[in-house]
């Protein structure tokens, strides 16, 4: 392997220049920060340049990276990285949470987020892991499906030692290998990868599809607007951006329709407002009102269709029950009673 640092010391003023040059070259832009101020007993060693940049990092000294805002703006490279530790363990801070990757296990990080990764020593004080970092078109076309999975993930599985087997291959004689041969290498180990958290019904979050998300923008539309008594099929279409006729469609494929959204969210709001401490003093009507009725009529005959009961005598038997939760999956199936109603 080719010794990018070895054993480099000295003040941090001294040191980052020459580690910006570094990791401007062969990594991601962004902050080194060790833990005693040098960087005396910090290794790293390059293995492997292309297609995947394979580095081996070994440290004595605890050091944190962290890529802000300002270097993604300025770096903005969309790379993939596979993080393997082998003594120590890694630690991830991102918006969305904290991973702790162990000794032995391995976890992804989006050089599009910004992030801190620190790296922390066993209890003999020695730390040492492997970055890979893999180009946007590979990660695509070998772990697409791990595009949102964050959690680590352990390598003591039959595939999970392939993958080590395979790294260490490349870690040994990357340097010596032919462009070909390194190629069709950082491939295996890319589709070993997958093949090991497929195969280890590890839950890897999936990218929400359009549909979802037109689907999900709908709903948030009728949620926000329960009150207004002129909701209706043209207007939140029109409000989200879509047709009156792709709406229908994005109902249909989720088996679902435009009134059953209405009705299930708007009737779980009524009642709570019925026996709520600060509105359960409120008239009926004026309930009936804010939950986008026209009149506590139609409300009335709705509410009992859906609970079993008209609203003042419901009130009457929840009122000394109001600091309760509500059970909310017992009154779910009368949702498409009142739906039948509601066409009525």
């Amino acid at each position: 392997m080719e010794k990018l640092y070895a054993g480099f010391s000295g003040s941090s003023a001294r040191v980052m220049p020459n580690y910006e040059a570094l990791t401007r070259r062969e990594f991601y832009d962004g902050d080194l920060v060790s833990e005693t101020g040098d960087f005396s007993g910090v290794d790293f060693e390059k293995a492997l340049s292309s297609p995947l940049a394979i580095t081996r990092i070994t440290t004595r000294t605890e050091l944190s990276f962290r890529r802000a805002p300002q270097h993604i703006r300025k770096n903005r490279v969309g790379l993939r990285v596979l993080w393997v530790a082998l003594t120590g363990s890694v630690r991830i801070v991102r918006a969305t949470g904290t991973t702790d990757i162990a000794a032995g296990r391995a976890g992804f990080l989006d050089s599009g987020v910004p992030f801190s990764a620190t790296l922390k020593r066993s209890s003999d004080g020695y730390h040492s892991s492997y970055q890979i970092i893999i180009p946007p078109d590979l990660f695509m076309s070998h772990l697409h499906e791990a595009e949102r999975l964050s959690e680590p993930f352990s390598l003591d599985t039959r595939e999970g030692l392939t993958v080590r087997e395979l790294l260490e291959v490349l870690a040994k004689y990357g340097d010596r290998l032919s462009d070909k041969t390194a190629e069709l290498m950082s491939r295996s180990l890319l589709e070993a990868t997958a093949d090991h958290l497929r195969n280890s019904g590890i839950n890897m979050p999936r990218r929400q599809k359009l549909v979802d998300r037109r689907l999900s923008d709908i709903e948030n539309y009728i949620k926000m607007n329960l009150a207004d008594p002129e909701l209706s099929y043209d207007k939140v279409a029109v409000s989200c951006g879509i047709s009156p006729r792709y709406l229908c469609f994005l109902l249909k494929a989720n088996n679902t329709s435009f009134s059953e959204l209405v009705w299930k969210n708007r009737m779980p709001k009524a009642r709570d407002w019925l026996v709520s401490p600060k509105t359960r003093d409120y008239p009926i009507h004026e309930i009936a009102y804010m939950s986008g009725f026209k009149s506590a009529a139609h409300f009335s005959r709705m509410f009992k269709a859906t609970y079993g009961m008209p609203p003042r005598e419901y009130r009457s038997l929840h009122r000394t029950e109001s600091q309760q939760p509500v059970d909310t999956a017992r009154d779910c199936g009368r949702y498409a009673e009142t739906e039948t109603l509601q066409a009525a």
